[in-house]
Order: C-alpha cells, then structure tokens, then sequence
C-alpha cells in the first residue's frame, strides 16, 4: 500500500546571517503546504529575503494540544509541513518536541534538514575542546536552582554550554565564578554571525573583569555560555573531600574531621584542618 502521509520538515533557518541559509532548506520552505513558525513575523523577514511564498502558521509554546492534534491530523491526510524556530535548529531550547512526539505516535515520516546551531558554532570557536560536550540549554531563572544545577556539575569533566538571557547574565556569572574552579576556562560567546559578533575568552577568575568593563556589552544580543570540563585530580578528591566534610562537621570536631579525611586525602591532616577552617 503507498503511503498517502504527508511528511514533516524540521528546518534549521540563519542564527543572525540570512546568508547561511542552505538551498535545501529555501526549496523546502517554498515547497510544503504549510510552514509552522514560533513568530511569524520574524520568519516573514527569512521568507522576504528569498522570495518564499508559502502559509505560515503559528506554532509556539502556547500552542494547544488540541492544535497539535489538528495539526497531526493534516499531516496524516496528505499535507507536508515545515516546522521552523525564530532563529537556528528547531527543538533545540525551541518550541515543536511535542509535535514531533505526536507526528511520530502516528507514523509519520520526519525530516530533519540541518543547518545552524548557537551553541554547535561557539563550541567550534571557543577553543575549548569539541570532542565531548554537554548541552543544557538555558541556565535555571532561580538563583536558587541555578545553583544547585552548577554545583551538581562543577566536577563534569566534558566541555559544558549553556544559553543564557542578557538581562541575567551578570547574575549568573557572578554565581559561576562562585561555585567554579577559578583556573577553568571559560568562554561567553555573543551575537553569532551578526555584525556584532563578539568572544570573550578567559578563566572563571577573570569574570569579575568581563563584567565591570563598560565596553563588553554582555547585557545586549544573544549569548552561549561555554565551561572547560574540569580536568585537574585534585578538583574530584576536593568534591569527596567536602562531601565527607559536611557529613562530619556536625558530630566531630574540625580536628577530628581533618584526621579521618586525611586518611583518603593526598593531603595531611593540618593542610585539611587549616583549609576547612577558613570555610
């Protein structure tokens, strides 16, 4: 039996540069029945720059389910659809895993055609290494939370990245340089591929400058947050170290607590003492 389905085209569009959309992508976008756009007019703009002529249809993240099942439904009967974010790969910290869940429950053929990513384009730039990476997509609004999320994994040793809003940039930099190693490199790309395309590259330790410089317009455009893994032996034994700590401060004296830890640490009992003293 010929499958009568339509299909349903996950389009990654420019980050900043119409310039970097790909000829696939432009023939997708004019070919569909429909595309679903996160803001229709920003997509306008994409499409005037081409010459794409086609419906738009608003998908966000005040979508409804029920028009998620609509939109299924059609798709099902025949039509093709594109699904496009404001700016770079759909899905990605972007509205549509839902649509996709739900295109799939009903067998439909999904398309993913690539193209840009933020956070894949200031990875390779960064200088830090690309080989293994983790993605977290923005960082939490609650300091509290926020926090928690970066002691949880001030310890991973892969590369980390995280999007960031302007407005509280500065705030959770200044949490970072808190909870972080200040020797690991950290890396805050801003506004990629536009004009004002900007890398500041430096360590943790060096956070306090990035942000009281008037000239870093950190507080303008997008941003990708990029840590070194954490890769130095001392650093996992200060995590045990401390987690021991905090276990036994509360039955022990800080004597005692420094001779039982010195028992697994690299280090003596009085370097231990002297250390947790000042905590």
């Amino acid at each position: 039996m010929i499958n009568s389905k339509g299909t349903l085209y996950l389009v990654a569009t420019p980050i900043g540069n119409l310039k970097d959309f790909t000829f696939r992508g432009v023939s997708i976008l004019e070919e569909v029945d429909f595309v679903l756009a996160e803001n229709t007019n920003k997509t306008k703009i994409l499409f005037e720059r081409y010459g794409i002529k086609n419906k738009l249809v608003l998908f966000n993240d005040f979508s409804t389910e029920n028009k998620v099942q609509s939109l299924v439904y059609n798709i099902s009967k025949g039509k093709n659809a594109a699904l496009v974010s404001d700016a770079g790969t759909p899905l990605i910290s972007d509205p549509g895993t839902n649509l996709v869940e739900a295109a799939i429950r009903e067998k439909i053929k999904i398309v993913p055609i690539p193209g840009p990513s933020s956070f894949t384009s200031a990875l390779i730039a960064s200088g830090l290494s690309a080989e293994k990476f983790i993605f977290y997509g923005f960082l939490p609004k609650k300091k509290g939370e926020l926090t928690k999320l970066l002691e949880n994994i001030k310890f991973e040793t892969k590369t980390q990245i995280f999007f960031e809003s302007p407005k509280r940039i500065k705030k959770s930099l200044s949490i970072i340089q808190k909870v972080f190693n200040s020797n690991q490199k950290i890396v805050i790309a801003r506004e990629l591929t536009k004009i004002h395309e900007e890398f500041y590259r430096g360590k943790v330790s060096d956070l306090s400058e990035i942000m009281s410089n008037t000239s870093n317009n950190l507080e303008k455009g997008e941003l990708v947050i990029l840590l070194e893994g954490a890769h130095e032996k001392y650093e996992i034994d200060y995590h045990l170290e401390e987690i021991l700590f905090k276990e036994l401060k509360p039955l022990l004296t800080l004597r005692q607590v420094a001779k039982i830890i010195s028992k697994i640490s690299p280090k003596n009992s009085k370097e231990i003492y002297n250390f947790f003293l000042k905590k």
